[in-house]
């Protein structure tokens, strides 16, 4: 599975992103991300994580090697979800600027939608930043609509 620029571009955009992992015994756990970034060919997605807020999230990945990420645009809930083999990669310089450059971004796209900053600032941290590596095996639309959970080569996206 790769994805394409169009798709790559949203993904990196100031959108809600959430991952979604589960336990050793089946429990599912959510944990949101505070940036993104695409590999140069399509096959990988990286989401950085606060291992300090979201530690259930980075066991997981440890645990299982699989995650779901949901990439949702907050002003007209545009959403694709992709789903593949995770796990920790080193947190770089470079996934640091991506978190530097995020935060402000979503914070001031959720204000302008009238959410207040003290609501949001609590799940917009990079404290004992991680970074979870996704190897893309499948991808879907989940905007609201007819096409919610259709994969994303049905629609050359």
């Amino acid at each position: 599975m790769h994805i394409d620029s169009d798709l790559a571009a949203f993904l990196t955009s100031p959108v809600m992103i959430i991952l979604g992992t589960c336990n050793a015994h089946g429990s599912p756990d959510i944990g949101r991300g505070v940036g993104a970034r695409v590999d140069s060919s399509g096959a990988t997605v990286d989401v950085v994580v606060s291992g300090w807020q979201w530690p259930g999230t980075v066991a997981n990945v440890r645990n299982s090697g699989r995650a779901a990420v949901t990439f949702a645009r907050p002003s007209d809930y545009v959403t694709y979800q992709v789903k593949g083999r995770a796990h920790i990669v080193e947190y770089d310089a470079v996934a640091s600027a991506i978190c530097s450059r995020y935060i402000p971004k979503i914070t001031d796209v959720l204000c302008g939608l009238g959410l207040e900053q003290r609501l949001i600032a609590d799940w917009l941290t990079d404290r004992e930043a991680v970074l979870i590596r996704l190897g893309l095996e499948t991808a879907f639309v989940q905007t609201p609509g007819p096409k919610a959970g259709s994969p994303i080569a049905a629609h050359g996206c």
